[in-house]
C-alpha cells in the first residue's frame, strides 16, 4: 500500500463473433482496465450503439419498476440469462403501466363522481329551500365546483361580470379542498358566460340535464361510486401482488442489465480491424495478474471465447494507480482520493493517514469521556453494519467511516489522559505532585499533573503547553513529508529536483521551524525557572532583526548558531530560484521560447514555499485553538448543568440537557470541526511537501455491484 502496484500494458485480439463471451470472462476475473480507443468517435458511429440503446431502454423500464419497490424488502439475486431478464422486464413493465393507467383513470372518475355527488346534494338542499317543486326552476340556476383557492376570485369576477345581477351560494367541501357554487340568475347568455368563467379558473359545471332529478340521482351516484371504489380496491390489490413479484426478481434483473451494459460499453472501446477481421483493444493489468491472463488465454483455445494478447512495454501514457485495500484501509484511501489520486508509483499518503488523522483529531478532541462515546458508537456501527445500512441509508457515509471514528475515539482517550481531562474533571491516577511534592524531581509520571486544573494560572499554563506542543507536532508532521519527498525523488531518480529544490527546501525548513522546536525543548529541559529568561517570540524576532547580537542568550554560542541559521535561509531561497533553471539551460533541455516560463515557474514555487514556510507552520496552532475551545465549552456546559453548586434535584433535571448538548454540540459539531481541521492539515500542510496526486484509479472491468449501484 506504500506505493501503487506495478502495471503492464497489453493489447488484446478478439473475434467479433465471441467478443461478448471474452469480455464476460475478463469481467468475471476483474483484472483488466480497458483504455477507450474511440474517445473521439461519435457515439452513433460505434460498433455496438444499437445494442446499448436497446439495453438503455430496458434500464429505463427497470428504473420505473425500481421506484415501485423502493419501500419493499428485496429478495436475493438468482441465476438467470439475458433473454429471460428482458422478457421479465417487458412483462412486468407493461403490466404495471396498465395497472397505473387503470388506477389513474379510476381515481379521476371517482373524484369527479364524488364531486358530482356533493354538488347534487347541495343543489337538492338549496332547491328545496326555494320551492317545493324543483322542476319548475331547474333552468334558473347553475351548479359548479372550483378549487378553494379560487373562491374569492370567482366571486369577484361573477359580481363584476353580472353587476350583482345574480345570487351566489357557496359551501366548502373539506374532503376535496374545493368550493361548491350554486348560482341563481336568468338568461341563456348569462349561463354560458358563467360556464366560460368556471372553465377558465379550472372549475367544472354540473350537467343539469343529466342530474335533473336530484333525489333519484343521489341514489344512482352512490351506487356508481360504490362500484368504482370496488374496482379501485381490486386494482390496488393487483398492484400490490405485482410489486411483490417484482421485488423477488428486481436485484436479479438489475444485475444482468447492468452486466450487459458494462459488456457493450467495454466493446465500444475496441477498434475493428477489417484486414484481420477481429476486435483490437488495449488495457492495463497488474503485473502480478499477467500470469493469470496468460492462463486464461491458453485455456480459451479450446472454448468458444478464445482470445490472444501481447505485452507492450513502449507506452507513453501514465499507468493507473492500483492498491490492495481491505474494509479497514479503503476508507482512508478514499480520503486521499478526494484530494487527488496518487500518481503511479509515488508514495501513497493513505498509509500515513491511518495514524496521522486520528492523532491530529485526538490533539484537538482530547477528552476521555468524549473519546469513550466515539469508541462505543463506532463499535456499535462495526457490529451492526448491515442492518444500519438498510435502515439508515442517508447515514451511509458515517457508517463507512466507522473505523476512522474508532481510531479517533482511541486517540481522544489517549490525549484525554495526556491532558488529564475527562469532561472538564481532572484524572488523578497517580496522585498530584504539585501540592505533595517531596523533591524537585518528583513529577507526575504521565501527562499533565491534575493539580494544574485547580491552580489560579491553570489557563495560562495549559495554553502554553498546548501551543508549544502544536508547534512540535507540526514540525514532526511536515518533517515526515520532507523525508518522503526525498524517498520519491530517489525512487524516480529525479536528482535534479533533489539537488536543486528538495535540499534547499529541507535546509530552510529545518533552520526556520526546527530551530523554534529546539528552543522549546531546550527551554523545557535546561532553563532555570528562578532566573529571568527571554521569551521565544522575542528571541526569534531579534534573530532576524539583529542577527549579530544576542542580549540575553539561552545557551553558549547562541549568536553564532543564529547567524548560521540566517545565512542558511539567505542561501537556500536563491538556491531554489536559480539552481534548476541554470541546470536546464546548461544541459540545453529548454527551448528558447520556454525560457521565460521556466524562470516564472521557479519564481512562483520559491515565493510559494517562502510564504508556506510561515503559513503552514502557523496553521498548526489550530490544534491548540480547537483543543482550548473544546475544553472551555465542555467546562461551561458542565458548570451550568450537572456541575457547579447546583442542588441534586436541579442536576437531575438538567441531565437531559447535558446529554443532548454533549451529543449534539460537543460530539456532533465539535467532532465534525476537528475532523475538517485534521483533514486540512493532512491535505495541505503534509501533502504539499511530497504529494502530487495527479494519477487516476485502476478500475478493472467487474460485474460486482458496488454500494453506489
Amino acid at each position: 500500500m506504500i506505493r501503487s502496484e506495478e502495471m503492464e500494458f497489453v493489447t488484446l485480439y478478439l473475434s467479433k463473433d465471441n467478443a461478448r463471451k471474452c469480455i464476460t470472462e475478463l469481467g468475471n476475473n476483474e483484472i483488466t482496465h480497458f483504455k477507450d480507443l474511440n474517445d473521439n468517435v461519435k457515439s452513433d458511429k460505434l460498433l455496438y450503439t444499437n445494442e446499448l440503446k436497446h439495453i438503455e431502454k430496458l434500464q429505463s423500464r427497470l428504473n420505473f419498476l425500481g421506484k415501485e419497490v423502493e419501500n419493499v424488502e428485496l429478495s436475493e439475486m438468482k441465476n438467470s440469462d439475458l433473454d429471460t431478464v428482458e422478457e421479465s422486464i417487458n412483462k412486468y413493465y407493461n403490466r404495471m403501466v396498465q395497472l397505473k393507467n387503470i388506477k389513474k383513470d379510476t381515481h379521476s372518475n371517482l373524484m369527479k363522481l364524488k364531486e358530482d355527488l356533493h354538488m347534487v346534494e347541495d343543489m337538492e338542499r338549496f332547491v328545496s329551500d326555494v320551492s317545493g317543486d324543483s322542476s319548475k326552476i331547474s333552468f334558473e340556476f347553475i351548479t359548479g365546483i372550483v378549487d378553494r383557492k379560487q373562491k374569492f376570485l370567482m366571486k369577484k369576477i361573477l359580481h363584476q361580470a353580472f353587476r350583482r345581477n345574480l345570487v351566489v351560494k357557496t359551501r366548502d367541501s373539506d374532503k376535496h379542498k374545493k368550493v361548491i357554487f350554486i348560482i341563481f340568475t336568468h338568461g341563456k347568455e348569462a349561463f354560458d358566460k358563467i360556464r366560460m368563467i368556471f372553465v377558465s379558473l379550472g372549475g367544472r359545471i354540473l350537467d343539469m340535464e343529466k342530474y335533473n332529478e336530484p333525489k333519484k340521482n343521489l341514489l344512482a351516484l352512490t351506487s356508481v361510486i360504490s362500484r368504482i371504489e370496488s374496482v379501485e380496491d381490486h386494482n390496488k390489490e393487483a398492484m400490490k401482488n405485482e410489486v411483490e413479484k417484482i421485488s423477488r426478481l428486481y436485484l436479479t434483473l438489475k444485475y444482468y442489465i447492468e452486466k450487459e451494459y458494462k459488456i457493450y460499453r467495454t466493446l465500444n472501446k475496441f477498434n475493428f480491424d477489417e484486414g484481420r477481421d477481429c476486435l483490437i483493444g488495449e488495457a492495463w493489468i497488474r503485473k502480478d495478474d499477467c500470469f493469470k491472463l496468460q492462463k486464461m488465454s491458453e485455456s480459451s483455445e479450446n472454448s468458444d471465447w478464445h482470445f490472444v494478447f501481447e505485452k507492450n512495454s513502449k507506452v507513453d501514457e501514465t499507468p493507473p494507480s492500483s492498491f490492495k485495500l481491505n474494509e479497514y484501509t479503503e476508507v482512508f484511501q478514499d480520503l486521499i482520493n478526494v484530494y487527488g489520486v496518487p500518481s503511479y508509483r509515488e508514495i501513497n499518503p493513505a498509509i500515513f493517514m491511518i495514524f496521522l488523522f486520528p492523532m491530529l483529531f485526538g490533539v484537538m478532541f482530547g477528552d476521555v469521556f468524549h473519546g469513550l462515546i466515539l469508541v462505543f458508537m463506532s463499535c456499535f456501527m462495526i457490529k451492526h453494519k448491515e442492518s444500519l445500512y438498510k435502515k439508515y441509508k442517508s447515514f451511509a457515509l458515517l457508517i463507512d467511516g466507522r473505523y476512522v471514528l474508532f481510531l479517533c475515539g482511541l486517540s481522544s482517550i489517549l490525549f484525554g489522559f495526556l491532558y488529564s481531562d475527562s469532561t472538564s474533571f481532572p484524572i488523578d491516577i497517580f496522585g498530584g505532585r504539585i501540592r505533595n511534592r517531596t523533591t524537585v524531581d518528583d513529577i507526575y509520571p504521565f501527562g499533565l499533573d491534575p493539580d494544574w486544573h485547580e491552580a489560579k494560572n491553570s489557563m495560562e499554563f495549559t495554553n502554553s503547553v498546548k501551543m508549544k506542543m502544536s508547534i512540535i507536532i507540526g514540525f514532526l508532521h511536515m518533517g515526515l513529508g520532507v523525508v518522503l519527498s526525498f524517498l520519491n525523488a530517489f525512487h524516480f531518480s529525479d536528482y535534479v529536483d533533489m539537488y536543486c529544490v528538495l535540499i534547499p527546501q529541507a535546509l530552510a525548513y529545518a533552520t526556520f521551524l526546527g530551530y523554534l522546536v529546539f528552543l522549546i525543548v531546550f527551554k523545557w529541559l535546561y532553563i532555570d525557572l528562578s532566573l529571568e529568561n527571554p521569551s521565544l517570540i522575542s528571541t526569534l524576532v531579534l534573530m532576524y532583526t539583529s542577527p549579530f547580537t544576542v542580549k540575553n542568550p539561552l545557551y553558549p554560542g547562541q549568536a553564532y548558531v543564529q547567524l548560521c541559521i540566517v545565512l542558511t535561509l539567505l542561501i537556500a531561497l536563491p538556491w531554489m530560484f536559480f539552481a534548476k533553471p541554470i541546470y536546464l539551460f546548461k544541459k540545453k533541455l529548454v527551448k528558447g521560447d520556454d525560457s521565460l516560463d521556466v524562470w516564472m515557474n521557479s519564481g512562483i514555487h520559491t515565493i510559494e514555499f517562502g510564504i508556506g514556510l510561515i503559513s503552514n507552520s502557523s496553521s498548526y496552532l489550530r490544534l491548540w485553538a480547537v483543543s482550548l475551545a473544546h475544553a472551555q465549552l465542555t467546562k461551561v456546559l458542565v458548570e451550568f448543568t450537572i456541575g457547579g453548586n447546583n442542588s441534586i434535584f436541579l442536576k437531575i433535571f438538567l441531565s437531559p440537557i447535558f446529554i443532548l448538548l454533549t451529543f449534539g454540540l460537543l460530539i456532533g459539531l465539535e467532532g465534525l470541526g476537528a475532523c475538517l481541521h485534521a483533514l486540512r492539515l493532512n491535505w495541505i500542510e503534509f501533502h504539499s511537501k511530497f504529494y502530487k496526486g495527479t494519477g487516476y484509479k485502476f478500475e478493472p472491468l467487474t460485474f460486482k455491484q458496488t454500494s453506489e449501484e
